[in-house]
């Protein structure tokens, strides 16, 4: 049952990730910050986008994220590895939430030229 639940809340957090991206919602910075990875990286590969809009690939990561992380760790559970994935995905996210920054002021920076 564990195992299950699991699952149905990434299946959950994917439309949070959806709204949060398509309205420039702040608390995305801490719920996807994978998303956000790849909209500045995206971003900074082209011209000046006024909008600083997510576009397809930013919202296909955000609406798969959360659902894969559901199975990693329903997966996890049903083995006995629990505690030992939890850990390595809260560091990932971390990580995930220092690169989101780093690339928003990478593209700032390019922006500003």
């Amino acid at each position: 049952m564990k195992s299950n639940l699991m699952v149905v809340a990434g299946f959950l957090m994917a439309p949070v990730c959806l709204f949060g991206l398509l309205y420039h919602q702040a608390f995305i910075w801490v719920v996807c910050p994978q998303a956000l990875v790849v909209m500045f990286l995206r971003q900074s590969q082209n011209g000046y986008d006024s909008l600083g809009a997510a576009d397809y690939p930013d919202l296909a990561v955000g609406l798969l994220y959360y659902p894969l992380i559901g199975w990693i760790l329903a997966r996890a559970s049903r083995r006995g590895l629990f505690r030992r994935v939890v850990v390595r995905v809260a560091l990932w996210h971390c990580v995930a939430i220092g690169l989101a920054v780093g690339a928003a002021e990478m593209r700032n920076q390019i922006w500003g030229f």
